[in-house]
């Protein structure tokens, strides 16, 4: 049996360990935000944030609902991305009290299982290799630590997956945490950063005000070692702003860095028939 929590915890402050950067993704939660970012800079806590919210979200549910057995899916791009950043962390971090892991439920397979007294949600533990293995599942909240390692099609499979009976469509959030760069960089930093969304986001049902994001460094967080976080001085320029700094606008492969700073001018309006000018570049593959 597991052993009992601790009487009068406050969550947030006692168990998670929230750190104040972290506790504005909580706060968004509270003010239902749908699709939350929380990420920039590697060395925010951002996989430690996913799994601890993770049990937040299942709590709230039970004490609001009184619904058992609530499932939320926690996701990472592949297995052993799961194993490294979330798994091995579960089983360590989590108390006896707080619930159970199982590495194969028979009914969940990868899970954590909340104590009875917590409401017995489930922690689904899963990998992104292939998305639409889910077709048929539903939860009540989804989690993918670093997005950006999976393509637009990954997003849109998952969120259709976002629901629970009995509890409020605005209840089920979409939350991720994530650095630049990879794959899903475009459509993270279109969505999340420049606010920019397709026709099918505004109309018929507008989800631009869904969209939160909360930009994390790793000065937000006192348990990383110093000289960790001087060794990423040692990166690669364009590696250096993006995961030391949390720089959206810099991406692999790109020969010049852009600046909103510098190359980007206030709106203007534009003289009635005025001549618009756009430029590209080959690159250097083809001159």
């Amino acid at each position: 049996m597991a052993e009992k929590a601790p009487p009068k915890l406050n969550f947030n402050r006692d168990v998670a360990k929230f750190l104040p950067r972290q506790m504005e993704v909580v706060k968004a939660l509270a003010e239902k935000f749908k699709y939350i970012l929380y990420g920039g800079a590697v060395g925010g806590g951002k996989s430690y944030l996913l799994r601890w919210i993770a049990v937040k979200i299942l709590m709230q549910a039970f004490v609001r609902y009184a619904i058992r057995g609530v499932q939320v899916m926690l996701a990472c791009e592949d297995y052993p991305a799961l194993k490294d950043r979330q798994i091995s962390k579960i089983v360590r971090e989590f108390p006896p009290w707080l619930g159970t892991y199982h590495d194969d439920h028979k009914a969940f397979g990868k899970c954590f299982i909340l104590s009875p007294e917590y409401g017995d949600g489930v922690i689904c533990l899963r990998n992104l290799d292939d998305p639409s293995k889910y077709q048929s599942a539903e939860f009540a909240a989804i989690l993918v630590d670093e997005l950006t390692k999976n393509p637009y099609a990954t997003f849109n499979d998952l969120r259709m997956r976002l629901r629970w009976p009995g509890i409020p469509d605005a209840e089920c959030p979409f939350i991720v945490a994530t650095n630049p760069g990879r794959v899903g960089h475009n459509y993270c930093k279109a969505f999340w950063i420049d606010k920019i969304y397709p026709p099918e986001f505004i109309s018929p049902m507008d989800l631009r005000p869904a969209f939160a994001f909360i930009k994390s460094t790793g000065d937000d967080n006192p348990y990383l070692d110093q000289a960790y976080w001087q060794s990423l001085s040692s990166l690669p320029e364009q590696l250096r702003k993006a995961y030391k700094e949390g720089s959206w606008e810099i991406f692999l492969g790109q020969a010049f860095e852009f600046s909103r700073a510098t190359h980007v001018v206030a709106e203007m309006p534009i003289p009635q028939g005025a001549p618009i000018y756009t430029t590209f570049d080959w690159g250097f593959g083809a001159p």
